[in-house]
């Protein structure tokens, strides 16, 4: 019975057991279809579009073949010309014998093409450090659709990995927040069996607000500081950003002082030579870039050698009498103030010594000091004598005596008191 079965589909009529499938290839590849009928012997004829395919059968050069096993085999796919007489379209095979034929499935051909111009090719972008930023891109028509892929400095980016990256399915790359280290050179590609198209670099550039650096965990702000006049003083002011922040000083409420002042070339810091007590006052650094601007201020307090507003005179008294001198904005005089409380400094500067002695003769120095340097100035205390000689008195006439004569010795000079009677 089986013999009997077997025997009528040997010579029966075809089968078609393989059916062309759906191809595409490149241009210029080769592509095969495949057809298969039963029983053994029957001849395959192939059609494309409707039409009869001319296979090397019926000419002898072309790049069609039909192969013992009766699938169709394309040597070089080809699109012909102005896209007519082409390779692409639809196929099926006729599988025919004397007892008949059957017809296969349509299989298509198509040929894989992908164009040079990208439909939005990348530009280049600015963005701020934790906003987003968008890198466009539109990718050349093709078939099949291209995938498309991003590449930052010559190196594909594997956007499953990074969380902050997402490919839009129009081809954009989305990068949110954005961050320093996203800055770089940045290409489009596009991939399709033809191959891939690689857009022109756009540059991605990330800017950071300025910050005043870190160093050792500080803040590289000026500082206050304190000099001395003639020397020099630095103020710091170190800081980060991107772009790099320019860096300016300017004094506040006040002119700078141009010719000695200039801004360090290494660390953008602000240096003044040959300080003067008219550059005191307030310096502000300011950082900008297209991100934003910071500032900081810092206060230089310039010490000079103190000079006096009085100064001590030398003094001459008599025994017995007061002594002033006056001094600002200092007074130092030899001992300390006397516990009979004769010696005073008030708090005004004013050295007074009550009850002069002979002790206190000598000299007393005003000083004046201060990190910059010291002032002095002497004054001297004098004791002045007065000696008083009486003598008896003299009668020159009856009617006129000199009563007595007082002589008063002071500093070596005398001076006679007369006092005379009727």
């Amino acid at each position: 019975m089986w013999e009997n079965i077997s025997t009528k589909l040997e010579k029966g009529a075809p089968v078609i057991i393989e059916h062309p499938l759906d191809v595409i290839v490149s241009k210029g590849s080769p592509a095969t279809l495949n057809c298969a009928a039963k029983p053994p012997g029957t001849q395959i004829t192939w059609y494309k579009d409707g039409q009869p395919v001319t296979t090397n059968k019926d000419q002898v050069n072309s790049h069609r073949i039909i192969l013992d096993t009766g699938a169709l085999f394309l040597l070089k796919v080809n699109s012909g010309k102005n896209g007519k007489d082409g390779d692409s379209g639809s196929y099926h095979c006729v599988a025919r014998n004397e007892h008949g034929e059957a017809q296969s499935r349509e299989g298509t051909l198509k040929i894989a093409m992908l164009r040079d111009d990208f439909r939005t090719r990348p530009r280049t972008v600015q963005a701020l450090s934790g906003d987003k930023a968008v890198l466009e891109c539109s990718p050349p028509r093709g078939f099949p659709e291209p995938v498309v892929s991003w590449r930052k400095d010559d190196r594909e980016l594997k956007l499953s990995e990074i969380l902050r990256m997402t490919l839009h399915p129009d081809g954009n790359l989305i990068i949110e927040p954005v961050e320093h280290g996203d800055s770089g050179t940045y290409q489009c590609v596009a991939t399709n069996m033809v191959g891939e198209r690689v857009s022109n670099p756009a540059r991605l550039s990330v800017y950071e607000k300025p910050k005043f650096l870190l160093v050792h965990f500080f803040q590289q702000e000026p500082k206050d500081v304190t000099v001395d006049v003639g020397s020099s003083v630095l103020f710091d002011c170190r800081v980060s950003g991107e772009p790099q922040p320019q860096i300016s000083w300017k004094k506040k409420n006040d002119q700078m002082p141009v010719a000695r002042a200039y801004i360090a070339k290494d660390n953008r810091g602000l240096r003044i030579d040959r300080v003067q007590v008219s550059d005191e006052g307030d310096y502000v650094c300011y950082a900008r870039n297209p991100a934003g601007s910071i500032e900081s201020t810092a206060r230089l307090k310039v010490q000079a050698p103190p000079t006096f507003q009085t100064k001590p005179v030398d003094q001459s008294v008599t025994q017995g009498s007061t002594a002033t001198f006056e001094c600002v904005p200092n007074l130092l005089f030899p001992g300390h103030v006397s516990a009979d409380g004769r010696v005073k400094v008030s708090p005004s500067g004013t050295l007074t010594i009550a009850d002069v002695r002979p002790v206190d003769e000598g000299a007393y120095v005003c000083a004046a000091m201060n990190s910059a340097g010291s002032s002095l100035s002497k004054a001297l205390l004098k004791l002045s004598t007065k000696v008083a000689i009486t003598v008896p008195s003299i009668c020159v006439r009856p009617n006129m005596c000199l009563l007595g004569v007082t002589v008063a010795l002071i500093q070596g000079c005398y001076l006679c008191n007369f006092v005379s009677s009727d």
